[in-house]
């Protein structure tokens, strides 16, 4: 998720053969207004989740806030209707994706994975784990370490 500011507009055919490329190495062009906010949100949200990692203890709430130019109950309502799901919802499914990576890929104990993903305690991370993915962060671990 980036944003790139071109010196002059494009021809429409180099930005067919743009989009073209950026298309065959996974990314996309966003145009659309609503779109563009729901990517700045979720890029807010990445960098959210770096900064808990780093032990900063922050509101998320204010942190979106402060990235984006609007009030957050704009940014909380137009997520919910173009994404389906409230912000909350999503960053639970970012962290738990984090989480999953860490639990496959690093010897991490499951307190040191907790606490980098910004859990209040390793409880309320097995708890939230269990309850989105089925089955305990343990479990998970040994059923992928392979």
């Amino acid at each position: 998720m980036g944003e790139i500011e071109l010196s002059e507009q494009p021809s429409e055919e180099r930005m067919t053969l743009l989009k073209e490329e950026l298309e065959r190495v996974g990314f996309e062009i966003v145009e659309d207004k609503t779109e563009k906010i729901i990517q700045a949100i979720k890029a807010s949200l990445v960098e959210y989740l770096e900064q808990l990692a780093q032990g900063k203890a922050l509101k998320m709430s204010a942190y979106v806030r402060d990235k984006l130019p609007y009030e957050y109950s704009y940014l909380s309502d137009l997520f919910s209707k173009t994404e389906n799901k409230t912000i909350e919802k999503y960053f639970i499914e970012l962290r738990l994706d984090r989480a999953k990576e860490m639990l496959k890929y690093s010897d991490k104990d499951l307190s040191s994975i907790a606490y980098a993903l910004g859990y209040s305690s390793p409880q309320h991370f097995a708890s939230q784990f269990k309850q989105h993915i089925g089955m305990t962060p343990s479990a998970f671990r040994a059923e992928h370490k392979n």
